[in-house]
């Protein structure tokens, strides 16, 4: 594969990304305006409330300088960073996280459906509805553009095997890259972004509800859930 990278410049970029309701914001990143505050209020939560600090993540696993603080919302963001799967994930692994999003509503719910039907097949849930919450954000970065045919032809998009694509995003975040944007392995031709700093956001907000309908085996349907009233 060739080492000339195309760069995508992107400015005010708009995303969307899904997380199981269940997760709330987590109060220690919405209270704070500067990381040096973040950095005292989090020595002082480790010493005398624990389950703050469980709820808040590892947050060594995130530079200081990239730290997300000061806007609205901006857990929502950091906890990508600070609670991450020990397995990693397509361009992410257990020593790092990742923003992941896209700049289709419709792509990133394709993308967590395929998760989700991965989570609940493993552990064999019954058939239920699964609340996921979804989140609209506008970021500033460079990514590396890897959408090129030379690299939708690698073994960077294998539909199940992350090693060699975890191997690469390992090395351009060692490099410096602010991240990658990626062609949708769920959704054909539409694309993806994932964020290796959680700084390059400049809004985040909760946007509408869903409810994946789980019948046992497969996600067969998505609703809107909305509170009339």
């Amino acid at each position: 594969m060739s080492e000339e990278l195309e760069i995508a410049q992107l400015q005010g970029q708009e995303c969307y990304r899904l997380i199981p309701s269940k997760y709330p914001p987590i109060d220690l990143y919405e209270d704070v305006a500067t990381a040096d505050e973040l950095e005292a209020v989090h020595a002082v939560e480790a010493m005398t409330n624990p389950r703050l600090l469980e709820q808040a993540g590892d947050l060594s696993l995130v530079p200081k300088e990239d730290w997300l603080v000061g806007i609205p919302h901006a857990s929502y963001a950091m906890a990508a960073f600070t609670h991450i799967n020990p397995e990693g994930a397509r361009f992410t692994t257990g020593d790092f996280g990742g923003y992941y999003c896209a700049p289709s509503l419709d792509t990133a719910i394709k993308e967590t459906i395929y998760h989700q039907e991965r989570l609940y097949g493993y552990t064999k849930e019954p058939a239920q509805r699964i609340q996921m919450r979804s989140l609209f954000a506008r970021f500033s970065a460079d990514l590396v553009d890897i959408t090129d045919q030379q690299h939708l032809s690698s073994n960077l998009y294998h539909p199940t095997d992350y090693s060699h694509s975890q191997a690469f995003a390992s090395q351009q975040r060692s490099n410096g890259a602010d991240g990658l944007k990626y062609r949708s392995v769920r959704h054909a031709g539409h694309d993806c972004f994932v964020l290796f700093r959680p700084r390059l956001i400049t809004e985040i907000c909760q946007a509408k509800h869903y409810d994946y309908c789980w019948n046992g085996s497969a996600i067969t349907s998505v609703l809107e859930t909305r509170l009339y009233g």
